[in-house]
């Protein structure tokens, strides 16, 4: 049965995807070569792919999607990274593809972290007596 349609997961899924293309498209216009100094591009790198991640969390509905999107976007960043290794003046690094899953890590937990219901055990703590 088809999902409805829902105006939240619409507008998430279409700004991952034009994320996506965005990252893309600026390495070929040469527009991310070296905008920011080492180590601080590690941070940049996770903050891109956690906000890609938060995206495509909310796009994709109420599905179990940690391992599905933790996947995803570490073969994302994967290509991304391959694809950086044919541009001119671009070089490919593990480090810069273990801070986009590092991001993407980050932003799941948290996001998984604030769905939680709060256990009923620990609410009997906070009850005055």
């Amino acid at each position: 049965m088809p999902k409805r349609f829902s105006c939240r997961r619409f507008l998430s899924l279409s700004a991952a995807l034009c994320l996506i293309a965005f990252l893309f498209m600026a390495e070929l216009q040469g527009m991310t070569a070296h905008r920011v100094a080492e180590p601080w591009d590690k941070l940049v790198h996770a903050s891109v792919y956690g906000l890609l991640s938060g995206f495509l969390w909310w796009g994709m509905g109420t599905s179990p999607k940690f391992w599905r999107l933790l996947v995803l976007m570490a073969m994302l960043s994967m290509v991304h990274e391959w694809f950086q290794s044919y541009l001119p003046g671009r070089t490919s690094s593990a480090w810069d593809w273990l801070a986009d899953v590092t991001g993407c890590l980050t932003v799941l937990c948290v996001l998984i972290l604030a769905k939680r219901k709060p256990d009923h055990a620990q609410e009997q703590l906070y009850r005055s007596p």
